[in-house]
């Protein structure tokens, strides 16, 4: 989860309408992922936004579709992240239950036969124990939760903002929509304020989640440093 900057551009689209919801771009499957969250291009602001109302009208609308797809593509992100920390977590699960077992009932089998199979049931908890230790050290199961919980609240904070945006477009009633009317200036400032709102809780959940990243990995290195399993550095 290291290298956290910002998330992945997704695909094109058109610049959407102020008031209509834009295409999200979960659904889309991509050729080649990036490892880490990229930066995403900030859009230009058209010509005469300031005095125009169809290029105010304009830059509302690119500011709002920038942010949605910066979600979009964060919860992309973190949705196929999940998906391969999941694998990994539940190979190396399944692999220690069945070594943990296989030590424990090659021992008894052999001597119910006459034989000696303790060393051999050593050798195969040890391995299930490996297995639980390699989990811990790379933190997929701890990754896995992370990513679930990241993708869901961004999830929710997008679908959150996409229906305030929605009613507000509602209560503005007909005509609001006119590109030759100006927007309401109390209007303009709520539709100004949401788009903040989403972008900051997108940098502020990637910001967390590759905190508590950090945190994980130092907590786990020291520990292994202290039970002697890694070398010390020489000062």
């Amino acid at each position: 989860m290291a290298g956290h900057d910002a998330p992945t551009t997704p695909g094109g689209g058109g610049t959407p309408v102020s008031g209509t919801p834009v295409s999200g771009g979960t659904g889309r499957r991509r050729d080649r992922r990036p490892r880490d969250l990229q930066a995403q291009p900030f859009p230009a602001v058209p010509p005469g936004a300031a005095s125009d109302p169809a290029a105010q009208r304009e830059t509302l609308a690119l500011l709002r579709q920038w942010a949605e797809r910066d979600a979009e593509a964060a919860i992309d992100w973190y949705l196929h992240d999940k998906r391969l920390k999941r694998i990994g977590s539940r190979l190396l699960q399944g692999l220690a239950i069945a070594f943990a077992v296989a030590g424990t009932a090659v021992p008894l089998g052999t001597a119910a036969s006459g034989g000696s199979g303790q060393g051999w049931g050593y050798v195969l908890l040890a391995v299930a124990a490996g297995c639980k230790g390699f989990d811990h050290f790379f933190g997929l199961s701890a990754a896995w939760m992370r990513d679930i919980s990241v993708a869901h609240a961004l999830r929710t904070e997008l679908n959150a903002v996409r229906l305030e945006w929605a009613a507000d477009v509602l209560r503005a009633g007909p005509g609001s929509d006119d590109p030759r009317l100006p927007l309401d200036r109390q209007e303009l400032e709520r539709q100004l304020a949401l788009i903040a709102r989403l972008a900051g809780a997108v940098r502020g959940h990637i910001e967390g989640e590759t905190a508590d990243w950090q945190a994980d990995f130092t907590s786990t290195l020291s520990q292994l440093h202290g039970q002697g399993a890694l070398p010390g550095v020489e000062r």
